[in-house]
């Protein structure tokens, strides 16, 4: 069943969406910049130059959106929810790039998030690839590491993870837009350069996901499959943020009954176990330094990747609680498309967040930024139409 937006326009104003994409572009190309080996660490007044002109560009529309008319208590609401994040995240949890987060997600009310997508996609598309192509040629700095028997490229990264996790982000946003005109030419010209990926960082999250989120797709092209209708499918998907949370918490509290798991999840229930013990857990932000460098004489590496756990660490309880909420809602109005695909391919980013931090990372996760529809009284801004 097909949502009608009732109170945004049917196409939103592309004006509006190409000043909101300029302005978000902006903002994001420093910290993408900052993932590369060659400008790691960089103290480039460029960088915090680009972030403001980004975060002014979407306080501009901010204002021009006083004369619009929004639903007075999803306003107050979700106004009120932002400010607690972006004083909980922003401030007390030390991460500044979450109150940045809540401004351009206020701004974001009555973007197109179908063009949207589509200028991000080209952006992540050309930084991406370009990066890759530039570090293989040796014009930007990049190094490999070994893990076990395998050799890691980082492909110009920071971590060889990176580009990876940056790629099943892409594959989600590109398979929303091409929805069910997707072709098996794409689907596997997406499962080639995953391989490729694969073979070059050993990085083996993902890389599973996308595989089997691929497979999934060719399914429903090849076979009728009409998963989201089921009762019992919906309930798991609504409940799987939570659900998600409560196990990884779980096993890491419980880390001496469940060490033999460890190993399968590449030590991150000793990690969450040590997490946890070392910071606790509160029910407001609080500022953790995580040591993320393995070459640190004297400091242990202490780093949680699991995006629900770390989030529980860095802005406490209530912040969770009310970060689980808006998931669960945003979840509940994707069902209410009946699109299979876009249904899904959130379910993807959600599930790689359970053992990998960029969930909860606003430079990789552009879902984070279509939480604004929640301030409509329904529809996906554009979104709910593609087939």
């Amino acid at each position: 069943m097909k949502e009608k937006i009732k109170d945004v326009p049917e196409h939103g104003s592309y004006a509006k969406t190409y000043l909101y994409t300029v302005g978000y572009l902006v903002w994001l190309f420093p910290y993408l910049i900052l993932r590369l080996q060659q400008y790691e660490g960089s103290t480039s007044p460029l960088i915090k130059v680009l972030k403001y002109i980004g975060i002014a560009i979407a306080c501009l529309i901010i204002f021009t959106d006083f004369r619009e008319k929004f639903p007075i208590k999803r306003l107050v609401l979700g106004v009120a929810i932002l400010l607690f994040i972006f004083v909980n995240n922003g401030f007390l949890g030390g991460v500044g790039i979450w109150w940045e987060l809540c401004v351009f997600i206020f701004a974001a009310k009555k973007i197109n998030f179908r063009h949207f997508l589509k200028y991000v996609i080209i952006f992540q598309t050309v930084y991406y690839g370009g990066s890759i192509i530039l570090s293989k040629l040796g014009i930007i700095a990049n190094s490999v590491s070994y893990r076990y028997t395998h050799v890691r490229d980082a492909l110009g990264f920071g971590w060889s993870t990176w580009p990876v996790h940056g790629f099943l982000y892409i594959v989600s946003f590109y398979t929303i837009l091409r929805n069910k005109k997707i072709t098996l030419f794409e689907v596997v010209g997406l499962e080639l350069i995953n391989i490729l990926l694969y073979f070059y960082t050993n990085t083996r999250s993902p890389f599973i996901l996308i595989t089997v989120y691929l497979v999934f797709l060719v399914l429903i092209k090849l076979i009728s499959i009409n998963i989201v209708k089921n009762v019992f499918f919906k309930f798991f998907y609504l409940l799987s943020a939570p659900i998600v949370t409560f196990s990884m918490y779980w096993l890491s509290a419980n880390y001496p009954k469940y060490y033999n798991l460890d190993d399968l999840l590449s030590g991150r229930i000793s990690l969450g176990y040590s997490a946890i013990s070392q910071f606790g857990i509160h029910l407001f932000g609080k500022k953790i330094l995580f040591n993320s460098s393995r070459d640190v004489i004297g400091f242990n590496y202490l780093f949680v990747d699991s995006s629900f756990l770390q989030y529980l660490l860095r802005f406490g309880m209530i912040s969770l609680i009310v970060f689980l909420v808006i998931t669960v809602l945003f979840q509940k109005r994707l069902l209410k498309t009946g699109n299979t695909i876009l249904i899904m391919s959130f379910l993807l980013v959600l599930l790689n967040g359970v053992l990998d931090p960029e969930y909860i990372e606003p430079f990789y996760n552009t879902f984070l930024i279509m939480f604004a529809t929640l301030f409509n009284s329904d529809g996906l801004n554009g979104l709910e139409d593609i087939e």
